[in-house]
């Protein structure tokens, strides 16, 4: 039975993910990378939030007489997407300057992504020969490359929206933290026409699967004021569109309070 050794991994983190590990994550060669795969019965193997590319033993000194195609050091290629519908909603454009290397993993090289609502969220473009000399033996030597793929996401203006029986009250979004402040609710009309209150948050705030704010909301219609609502629920990725702030699109969390 043929020996494997690894040749590459690749792990994907996501910091909307309160343990940085996205699920339901899908890695697709592209055709070229997938006949290259095929013809040198490399095995591609991906779990969880990542992959691994091994070679046998036996085509080693094969897949090396292969590291430059038509002039240039040979990539294999793949897109990365999730299988989760909302991941559009908390993923932000991925670019090589959000990407952290280390001591251990390094920054995979990306290709460019045209926006589209079919676009990968990346595509990875991992070099046969990682390595800074053209060099068989050391090659072959080298211990597998790992790579980390961060994923990130946006910040987001939140806006309360609160809808229902709000008449004969002043009220107000407190952090209790201080950190960060709201803009005095205001009236706005509906879609279907009737009459809500809005408040946004003075500055974007990070998309997370666990929100840490604890925002509250206050009736200050007489002082002291009281607390009417002791957490306010946080921004979720479907509440995500866009508003135009003055002739500037902002992104909009929208986030519905009933009275």
């Amino acid at each position: 039975m043929s020996a494997y050794r690894l040749l590459a991994a690749v792990h994907v983190t996501h910091d909307y993910f309160a343990d940085g590990r996205p699920p339901c994550m899908l890695f697709s060669p592209h055709a070229a990378t997938a006949a290259f795969l095929r013809r040198f019965d490399m095995r591609m193997h991906a779990e969880g939030s990542g992959f691994v590319i091994g070679v046998c033993d036996g085509q080693r000194a094969n897949l090396w007489s292969e590291r430059i195609d038509e002039g240039t050091p040979r990539a294999l290629c793949f897109d990365v997407r999730s299988a989760d519908p909302e991941s559009a909603y908390y993923t932000e454009a991925v670019t090589a300057s959000a990407q952290v290397a280390d001591d251990a993993v390094r920054v995979p090289p990306l290709l460019p992504v045209e926006p589209s609502a079919s676009a990968p969220l990346a595509t990875l473009a991992l070099p046969l020969n990682p390595g800074p000399a053209d060099d068989f033996a050391g090659w072959d030597a080298a211990a597998c490359v790992s790579y980390r793929l961060c994923l990130r996401s946006p910040g987001t203006i939140w806006k309360y929206v609160l809808v229902g029986d709000w008449r004969d009250r002043k009220l107000a979004v407190v952090d209790p933290r201080g950190e960060v402040a709201f803009t005095a609710p205001a009236s706005e009309r509906m879609p279907d026409g009737s009459a809500a209150l809005a408040t946004y948050s003075s500055v974007p705030i990070t998309l997370r699967e666990r929100p840490a704010q604890r925002f509250q909301l206050h009736d200050v219609t007489d002082a002291p004021g009281r607390v009417l609502v002791p957490r306010l629920p946080g921004a979720r990725p479907r509440g995500l569109w866009r508003e135009m702030q003055g002739s500037t699109p902002i992104a909009v969390s929208e986030i519905f309070v009933h009275s």
